[in-house]
């Protein structure tokens, strides 16, 4: 390969391509598997809110996140409107990677989000796709011993 602007900089393209290929190719969807948790249907539409989590490898952990759809588009449509992991195994793992979570449609158009209060939240959007959305970190209920 020439030299093309003769200062040696032809020696930095590799470490550069490399960067870049860290960067891009390992926030692909692609290299990330994904396993839906939950899916809750909105009563007032053909809205729905999926809770899934995703996993893209070992450096990275897992991450759950609630998308809002509609039925009649491609779930690739979907918005994911919250993102949030274990903080490092500070919130409980709800099983197979993901922290706890409860989503409901309260009303027509009104989601309700409860999470694990020590996970560490990303995203949280106020709303999506027409729907509002609240958000409550809070701990899921335990049932009391009995003897």
């Amino acid at each position: 390969m020439e030299d093309i602007g003769g200062d040696g900089s032809m020696t930095k393209w590799p470490l550069l391509c490399g960067v870049l290929f860290l960067l891009v190719g390992c926030g692909a969807d692609s290299m990330c598997s994904s396993k839906t948790l939950q899916v809750a249907r909105d009563p007032g539409s053909d809205r729905f809110a999926a809770t899934i989590v995703r996993d893209c490898g070992a450096t990275t952990g897992y991450v759950t996140a609630i998308l809002i759809g509609h039925t009649a588009e491609s779930s690739k449509a979907a918005t994911e409107v919250f993102v949030a992991d274990s903080d490092h195994g500070a919130a409980d793992d709800a099983g197979g990677g993901a922290i706890w979570t409860n989503v409901v449609w309260i009303a027509p158009g009104k989601l309700a989000v409860a999470h694990a209060s020590k996970a560490h939240v990303s995203k949280q959007l106020p709303s999506a796709t027409g729907a509002s959305i609240t958000y409550r970190a809070s701990d899921p209920l335990s049932s009391p011993l009995v003897d």
